[in-house]
């Protein structure tokens, strides 16, 4: 006769899918800091070539 057990089964420990999320989070917050300041500054450049009184070199 076999005996069987029960076993939970969990992919990662809590405390590692909170450090793995919290890492993901920190990722996405610096990226998107990364675009707005990107977006910032070719829209700053645009502007300036838009706004030139000569050509643009």
């Amino acid at each position: 006769m076999t005996k069987t057990k029960a076993m939970r089964v969990s992919l990662l420990p809590d405390v590692v899918r909170r450090a793995a999320f919290a890492e993901a989070s920190r990722f996405w917050g610096e990226f998107y800091e990364f675009l707005i300041a990107w977006y910032d500054g070719l829209f700053e450049l645009v502007d300036a070539v838009l706004c030139a009184d000569g050509a643009v070199k």
